[in-house]
């Protein structure tokens, strides 16, 4: 099944996720509260590097999603979008109490490929500078150049 991420940086310190299949599509809030690009920067590195599962979590006021992504090989991954009442990723409470709004399976290729796409389009409408002042956070520019490096290592498929 082909699922579609996108992230997009809007105004006012908000951004909003999407998730897109044949059957589902849907969007999400993220608010500054949680510095959301950079948690999606480290789960690639990590599916890429060493790690099997990820979570990265998108703060709604109140609330929270939470894109739970797992390998389940080398290539093909499993993507579930969970909702929680509060903030789960910081209270780490009632973490088994949530909505499974969505779960599907994809490539890794093509979940990198669109996140990627999104980090770099990100970037490259706002700079550094312009991603500060709408996000209230730093651009994580040392691990964007680790994922770029990941990116266009001949080896691991993805560029």
């Amino acid at each position: 099944m082909k699922i579609e991420f996108d992230y997009i940086l809007k105004e006012n310190g908000w951004a909003i996720g999407m998730l897109k299949s044949r059957d589902f599509s849907t969007e999400f809030n993220a608010s500054y509260l949680h510095d959301t690009l950079n948690s999606i920067i480290n789960a690639i590195i990590g599916l890429l590097t060493d790690r099997k599962r990820v979570a990265i979590p998108f703060y709604d006021e109140p609330g929270e999603h939470q894109l739970v992504i797992e390998k389940i090989d080398s290539n093909k991954v499993s993507i579930e979008l969970k909702w929680y009442e509060d903030y789960a990723t910081e209270y780490v409470i009632d973490t088994d109490k949530y909505v499974s709004l969505f779960k599907g399976e994809t490539t890794l290729k093509g979940f990198f490929s669109n996140a990627f796409d999104s980090i770099k389009r990100i970037l490259d409408e706002n700079g550094i500078e312009g991603y500060k002042e709408k996000w209230r956070h730093e651009f994580p520019i040392s691990d964007y150049k680790k994922l770029t490096e990941l990116k266009t290592t001949a080896n691991n498929g993805y560029s």
